[in-house]
């Protein structure tokens, strides 16, 4: 990931920010100037979903470990500092405590996690779920989903009361439909086997549709953006968001005003919005 200086640099929003009342900003203007251009396309693309590989994190290539945080559960398993392991924002995918909650406020400012429900793709150890509570001071409707029983075991233990569960997000069924799906920095580094077939952005494209299958109102998820992908180890997956926002908006965008890319909070990272 960036390092800490990076992300201070990139953050645009910093200097304005307030935890109690997190901005939303509209496109930066590099993207509101490539909207036009996406709006132009006259014709549905009908985009073929592939069958999502869901190998185990053991299968991830890099020797488990990524700019010092580990991806697999054998990485994880070498960890005998406990402190590191529940505490320490590179075990799930941060550089800094900073980066980490600017990126949990701005996700949570889309919508009113007091009063809606919320399932994590990706949870880790639960931290989104413990910063919403510190946030509002109030008890949240969450579900947790990871395929990573290690991190899984570390949020029932930081979260005893949180609903926590071990397993793949492809195999969930309708029963853990929420009215909001997330999926924060889960995504970054491709947990299918990159093979010759292998498809960043179809692979993102099947995340999305298995987030929107058991979302009741919307979806939230973060991507790294090609606008600074020098910043990212080579293995890490980022996207052209104009190519993203062209793609949702043919796929989504039937209802008009329903998708929203936000390049706002860095150079670095945009958010997607989908409202079903």
């Amino acid at each position: 990931m960036a390092t800490k200086e990076q992300i201070k640099e990139d953050l645009q929003t910093a200097a304005e920010y307030d935890e109690n009342s997190p901005p939303i900003e509209e496109l930066d203007s590099a993207i509101t100037g490539l909207n036009s251009e996406v709006e132009e396309v006259q014709t549905e693309t009908k985009v073929t979903t592939a069958e999502p590989v869901t190998e185990e994190l053991e299968d991830h290539p890099a020797g488990g470990w990524i700019d010092g945080y580990p991806s697999t559960e054998e990485a994880l398993g070498e960890i005998t500092d406990a402190t590191y392991l529940n505490e320490s924002p590179e075990v799930v995918g941060y550089s800094s405590l900073e980066q980490q909650e600017v990126i949990y406020d701005f996700v949570a400012s889309n919508f009113d996690a007091t009063q809606e429900s919320i399932l994590d793709f990706g949870c880790g150890r639960g931290d989104f779920l413990r910063h919403l509570e510190g946030l509002y001071q109030s008890e949240i409707k969450y579900h947790g989903v990871d395929n990573n029983k290690i991190l899984i075991n570390v949020a029932k233990e930081l979260s005893p009361t949180g609903t926590f569960t071990g397993t793949d997000w492809f195999k969930l069924d309708g029963n853990y439909a929420s009215d909001w799906v997330v999926n924060i920095q889960s995504s970054i580094i491709p947990y299918e086997p990159k093979g010759a077939e292998f498809d960043s952005f179809q692979s993102i494209k099947n995340i999305i549709s298995k987030m929107l299958e058991l979302a009741d109102t919307g979806i939230v998820i973060t991507l790294l953006s090609t606008n600074a992908s020098d910043v990212y180890d080579e293995s890490y997956m980022t996207h052209d968001p104009v190519e993203v926002l062209d793609w949702a908006l043919h796929e989504y965008g039937a209802l008009g005003g329903n998708v929203r890319l936000d390049h706002s909070i860095a150079d670095s990272l945009f958010t997607l919005t989908i409202f079903k």
